[in-house]
């Protein structure tokens, strides 16, 4: 998906001279074409992604609002950037699937028994994508505002920006109860030993 969206995202910037069609599609762009059958592989495999859910189930692990929320809330979010015809999604599907790229690739190293020593990159680097969303919407509100709202899917993109500013808030803080935590232990631990 990475691969596909940014290949037909080079092919349109360079068509049309400019990228500054990624942060604004026009009203009333049709839903067809390249770039939005990536964005149609990408909301199928979010159905996909519930089987990582149903595997924790059967492992017996809990769910956390955080999992859910999100596995539940996604599908949601990309079937509106598909219906409104969403500006920016190109940008999302991009970002989001290069995130993954490298949460799998974590994931896959741990099941072959060789867990890599950055886990903590992985969250981080899940925060800095919905921190760069926000970051990268701002051409977005001031074409919009100032051009008489001619971008594509403002509603979507509303309910979309909540929900990344919820998901930033439970990164966040699962990332300071999962880290933090262990990092006050380890200087504790470390304090003892010295002593």
């Amino acid at each position: 998906m990475f691969v596909g969206t940014a290949f037909e995202s080079l092919k349109v910037s360079e068509y049309k001279g400019s990228a500054m069609w990624m942060f604004c599609l026009p009203k009333g762009t049709p839903i067809k074409g390249s770039l939005f059958f990536w964005s149609y592989v990408y909301y199928m495999s979010k159905f996909y992604e519930f089987i990582d859910t149903i595997l924790l189930v059967l492992k017996g692990k809990k769910l956390t609002f955080l999992h859910v929320f999100h596995h539940a809330w996604v599908v949601v979010m990309a079937f509106w950037w598909l219906e409104a015809a969403q500006s920016l999604q190109q940008i999302a599907l991009l970002t989001n699937t290069a995130i993954h790229v490298l949460m799998y690739y974590y994931y896959f190293m741990c099941s072959i028994k060789r867990p890599p020593r950055w886990k903590k990159l992985v969250t981080q680097a899940q925060i800095v994508q919905f921190v760069f969303s926000f970051t990268v919407s701002v051409p977005f509100w001031i074409i919009h505002a100032t051009q008489g709202g001619k971008c594509s899917g403002f509603q979507a993109l509303v309910l979309n920006a909540a929900f990344n500013l919820c998901l930033l808030f439970l990164f966040v803080n699962f990332h300071r109860k999962s880290y933090q935590g262990r990092q006050k232990a380890h200087r504790e631990q470390n304090a003892e030993k010295e002593n």
